[in-house]
């Protein structure tokens, strides 16, 4: 089977590189619109059977468009939401790498935001969202739609790789990551592909 993640659309928080709130109502702006319809043609030559999305709005909203398409099912998931940054969400990122710079890579990947959520929890919801997404597809296609942060933290598990791997992911809007996945193995096909974007 084949997994593809999506990340979302353009939101206006994205351009203002601000992190997003958990239960955040903001959608897609224009741009994330048109985003996500060229992403959709590029996928339909894929036979996907159903779509799993993060419960975010923004994530909805995606999987809803590519949902039309590609004239398969959207189902919105419980985990594939983006990491809860507590009391630093809505806040411009450089707040958090201030918070976060002088840390280890350990105490990183423990680090637990007030009223937020740790790296290390996040990671285990999202393996635990992609594992019931995988059963559910039962060998089929699958898309996935989630979030750039998502997607960056389960990219360790997907290869095989350290956590620190994470730190070389930044999956962009509408952006394509695919996987082969043989029961066992995920073998990385493309990641971070928007050239269909250009």
């Amino acid at each position: 089977m084949k997994i593809f993640f999506i990340r979302h659309g353009e939101t206006d928080k994205n351009i203002g590189n601000k992190l997003h709130e958990k239960g955040d109502i903001e959608t897609l702006n224009e741009t994330g619109i048109e985003q996500i319809e060229k992403t959709a043609e590029v996928l339909k030559n894929f036979h996907i059977s159903v779509i799993f999305c993060s419960k975010e709005l923004r994530a909805e909203k995606s999987s809803e468009i590519l949902s039309n398409i590609l004239e398969c099912p959207s189902i919105p998931v419980d985990g594939f939401e983006e990491r809860n940054w507590g009391v630093y969400s809505n806040r411009p990122w450089s707040e958090v790498k201030e918070v976060l710079d002088p840390l280890t890579l350990e105490e990183r990947y423990n680090y637990v935001p007030p009223e937020g959520e740790s790296w290390k929890a996040s990671e285990e919801r999202l393996i635990n969202a992609l594992q019931e997404s995988i059963k559910k597809g039962d060998g089929e296609n699958i898309g996935i739609v989630t979030h750039g942060g998502a997607i960056r933290i389960l990219m360790p598990y997907l290869l095989n790789a350290p956590i620190e791997e994470t730190f070389k992911h930044d999956p962009a809007n509408a952006s394509i990551t695919e996987f082969n996945y043989d029961g066992k193995t995920f073998i990385s096909e493309r990641i971070d592909d928007i050239s269909h974007l250009s």
